[in-house]
């Protein structure tokens, strides 16, 4: 179960804010985003191995302490990506099977159910048992919090059980848990409209075009290619040529994507703009920055 930000609690409800943040004179003149605090903002950089590092310590505390309880969680130990920046951003691997993922979507196909070790050692379990298992691991019905930020967007998390337990150990509160997995999320997603209207970024998407067009495709945008796509799924439905074309067009968007460095020229705009976010979010960015690398630096 993944969450999202918060910060200050009216009766039950958090409305994510700049919590625990103050601004002075000199610290609106002075609040330039460090290194550490762009990664996490634009999930690059450090932040692979970092969210790895915190993954796999979050897996083997919620172990632990279902170990206590009496139910048997196995610890997943995941090894962080030699992959650039830029490589995980396109990720031809999957292009070259599944090309953007529609045809799953419209084919309704699902992940196998149990496919983990914990989800499958689940569905073994009878509904009794299967039901105490849960509770020690996310509480119950009314351990449930409710939180708002951005766009109306509500999230829902609870507050109990070994999975709670876990994340307030690793960053001292659950409040700063979410906040440090959906607040700097939010505001990436915000920078999006001033990349997108960047000179730089008009002039490597014209040059996008014309690597597309060569390859076949008259396609305005990566995101045009994928709406097309999209609504040729709704109109005729999953079949075996629009799979196949759904993956020749998302490979031939990755090879000039990797061919013109588009990924790294929209993360250079990301970091850049984001020096220009309200002061207030950056204090915030920056008090987050900092929980989140004392939870690594514990952990290692």
């Amino acid at each position: 179960m993944r969450l999202a930000p918060l910060a200050c609690a009216v009766a039950g409800v958090l409305a994510l804010t700049a919590c625990g943040t103050s601004t002075t004179g000199s610290d609106a003149t002075s609040t330039e985003l460090t290194g550490a605090e762009l990664d996490l903002l634009t999930r690059s950089g450090t932040y692979t191995r970092t969210s790895v590092d915190l993954a796999n310590a979050e897996s083997e505390l919620i172990s632990a302490c279902m170990a206590a309880q009496g139910f048997r969680y196995r610890a997943e130990s995941a090894d962080p990506t030699a992959e650039s920046d830029e490589e995980r951003s396109l990720n031809m691997q999957e292009r070259r099977s599944r090309g953007y993922g529609l045809a799953a979507q419209y084919a309704s196909e699902k992940e196998p159910v149990g496919a983990a070790a914990n989800d499958a050692h689940l569905a073994g379990l009878s509904k009794k048992k299967a039901d105490a298992y849960m509770k020690a691991l996310r509480g119950g019905a009314t351990d449930f919090r409710e939180m708002r930020f951005g766009g109306g967007r509500n999230i829902t998390f609870s507050a109990r059980g070994c999975e709670a337990k876990s994340r307030t150990s690793l960053y001292g509160s659950l409040d700063d848990w979410v906040s440090i997995a959906y607040f700097p999320q939010n505001l990436n997603s915000g920078l999006g409209s001033r990349v997108e209207k960047s000179p730089k970024y008009r002039s490597v998407m014209n040059d996008w075009r014309t690597c597309m067009r060569g390859k076949g495709y008259t396609y305005t945008s990566p995101d045009t290619a994928y709406e097309q796509l999209k609504t040729g799924y709704r109109t005729q439905g999953a079949d075996a040529a629009l799979r196949e074309r759904e993956i020749a067009v998302a490979v031939a968007d990755g090879e000039c994507g990797a061919e013109l460095h588009i990924p790294a020229t929209v993360l250079t705009l990301r970091r850049s703009h984001a020096q220009s976010l309200p002061t207030s979010d950056k204090l915030q960015l920056r008090r987050l920055t900092a929980i989140w690398k004392a939870a690594a630096d514990r952990v290692r």
